[in-house]
């Protein structure tokens, strides 16, 4: 595998402006930005961080279950060095409770340069980094995933929060609450970069949007809006985004369309004290109960467990030419009513684990499965799918492999599958890249979950920082494999977990995965391209150790991610592709022309 790529993947830059133990300071027509400085982790770099700032008004008081608007310009040097607080929130990604406020419409920057005035110079690309939470959790600012290993190799890192739960997507079904709250507030925040981002040495015509779980399926989401567009459906200047990375999260996921929104937003008022028929009432009495009331009556909408997902995006047609979803996705993927701009899709190996060892570590929900599968789907699908991957074994430990290929599959592999087969066929000038995330390295995301790093877990011991019970289990979190949201460990370093990745290609597989990852993303993050053609390079050799072909009809190309990095030439699991295209779930039940050809 030729690695001399590693001297041309790493461009070292001169930082510009600030000197050190000054301010950051940027100038920008939004205002006046104050921010701070780091060290990178790995090679020392300057990085500058401005965090805290909000891009709309607080969503309070008449503005909730509205549009968000902007924020408007600061008239006095504003300190961007605080947190973005998270938006209000029952915390199902981390079993954390109530966590966050209302108030919380904020993002951050970090860039390795400030350009000076007049000219402005900026050389950067910019990713937008959209959290996961299915939703209902998660943040933008909340320490999880740094920025350096990104930073380092001279992209520039947005972060931002989005309202959540009944926030940020109740909807009634018209113009009373219109819903995708959270969504517009993605929209408002890609202006407020494509206006300013410049100032902080990013280009504001080469912005990726990417994010895992909830993120991937906004970063697909996006691309299917009309209000991320610019002039035509093609990538041009007024354009908000240039490209799209979607991790284990599609607008095709399950989770990815809330259906029968307005049961739930009168479901919610019901156990609030709202009882009314009226739309317009039931928005008025809600918004004059407390956010925390509100936040709290979460759980109650489940019916099992964290399910069914009571608030998520919705396919708005009432919102008329201001729609954000105007039909189903695959509608306007079939129809070619998408932005065609470079899209990078994939899932981890075994991206169910993180929902598998959350049920299983709790008796009452496996026993339950085991009484009541059927109810939980059509009976007789229901009996194919479990006999189809369990057999005859019971829901449990003894059957936890099948269990997680199930959900892999189910909620991760096959809508991503059908996902990228759609939108690369009517995909035009521009490509899609697939890849599997196939390799465990040195930490998993369940380690966060599990806090066992090795900080909080002597915190623990001493009974400063309790370990969270709701994920406990005897298996080490290694032993789930490649689970939900591992591949951002080797692109973000987490503040939770005391390691890095070395930056080279001769030390532990681990660190090869990942210094091989950053740069494959990055050229796609500046070019839509993750392996582009190298002048005077020879055709027969890869400038990047491996060719990562595009995935498209006919061949289905995809990256397997681990030490190898190679292209595979074959379908990703065809059989158990086949095996849930010919079950009558809810996406198959109008099959387009395009599903049938292919």
């Amino acid at each position: 595998m030729a690695m001399t790529l590693v001297m041309v993947a790493v461009v070292v830059m001169s930082v510009v402006g600030g000197v050190s133990g000054e301010q950051p300071r940027v100038e920008t027509p939004s205002g006046v930005f104050l921010g701070e400085e780091h060290i990178s982790a790995r090679q020392g770099r300057r990085v500058f961080a401005f965090t805290g700032i909000p891009y709309a008004k607080p969503p309070l008081d008449d503005l909730r279950f509205r549009r968000p608007f902007p924020y408007g310009p600061h008239h006095q040097p504003f300190n961007a060095t605080g947190e973005s607080p998270p938006c209000l929130q029952w915390d199902t990604l981390r079993g954390r409770g109530s966590v966050g406020q209302e108030d919380c419409l904020y993002l951050n920057v970090y860039t390795n340069m400030i350009p000076q005035p007049p000219q402005y110079l900026n050389t950067q690309p910019v990713i937008v980094l959209l959290h996961a939470g299915t939703w209902l959790a998660g943040g933008g600012g909340d320490g999880l995933f740094q920025p350096d290993y990104m930073i380092e190799s001279d992209v520039t890192v947005v972060t931002l929060n989005h309202r959540l739960g009944p926030f940020g997507f109740l909807s009634t079904e018209d113009e009373e609450s219109p819903g995708n709250y959270g969504l517009m507030d993605q929209i408002l925040a890609l202006e407020w970069v494509r206006d300013n981002v410049r100032y902080f040495g990013g280009m504001n015509d080469t912005i990726t949007v990417m994010g895992s779980g909830a993120g991937g399926m906004s970063a697909h989401l996006l691309l299917l809006s009309p209000l991320s567009r610019g002039a035509s459906l093609h990538n041009d200047h007024s354009a908000l985004i240039q490209g799209a990375i979607s991790q284990s999260g599609t607008a095709y996921s399950p989770h990815a369309i809330v259906r029968k929104p307005r049961g739930f937003a009168f479901k919610l008022g019901l156990h609030l004290g709202c009882t009314t028929p009226s739309s317009k009432d039931l928005v008025s009495c809600l918004r004059s109960i407390s956010a925390d009331a509100i936040n709290k009556q979460i759980p109650s909408l489940f019916e099992w467990d964290e399910e069914p997902l009571p608030f998520g995006p919705v396919i708005d047609t009432w919102r008329g030419d201001e729609a954000f979803l105007p039909d189903e996705p695959h509608h306007l993927i079939r129809h070619g009513q998408f932005l065609h701009v470079p899209w990078m899709v994939g899932t981890n190996r075994n991206d169910g684990a993180f929902r598998v060892q959350d049920i299983l570590k709790d008796p009452s929900l496996t026993a339950n499965l085991n009484k009541q599968w059927e109810k939980y789907d059509p009976v007789d699908m229901a009996n194919k799918i479990r006999n189809h991957y369990l057999g005859k074994k019971k829901f449990g430990e003894e059957s936890s492999a099948e269990f997680v290929e199930m959900m892999t599959d189910r909620f991760f592999l096959y809508p991503t599958d059908q996902a990228a087969k759609d939108h690369s066929y009517y995909l035009r000038e521009r490509h899609c890249y697939r890849y599997e995330m196939a390799y465990t390295g040195r930490k998993s995301f369940l380690h966060i979950l599990h806090q066992d790093s090795p900080q909080e877990a002597t915190a623990s011991l001493f009974g400063a920082a309790p370990s969270n019970p709701r994920f406990q289990n005897t298996r080490d979190a290694l032993g789930w494999g490649v689970s939900f949201l591992d591949e951002l460990l080797f692109l973000f370093p987490s503040s939770k977990l005391d390691f890095v990745y070395k930056q080279d290609f001769g030390s532990d597989f681990a660190s090869r995965v990942s210094t091989h990852m950053i740069m494959l993303w990055t050229n796609f993050i500046k070019g839509g391209d993750p392996t582009p053609i190298m002048k005077d390079w020879p055709d027969d050799l890869s400038p990047w150790g491996a060719w990562w072909e595009p995935y498209m009809s006919g061949t289905f190309y995809y990256m397997q991610i681990d030490p190898e990095m190679e292209t595979q030439d074959h379908p990703l699991r065809e059989k158990q592709m086949s095996f849930w295209n010919d079950l009558p779930l809810y996406e198959n039940r109008d099959h387009n022309v395009l599903r049938d050809e292919l």
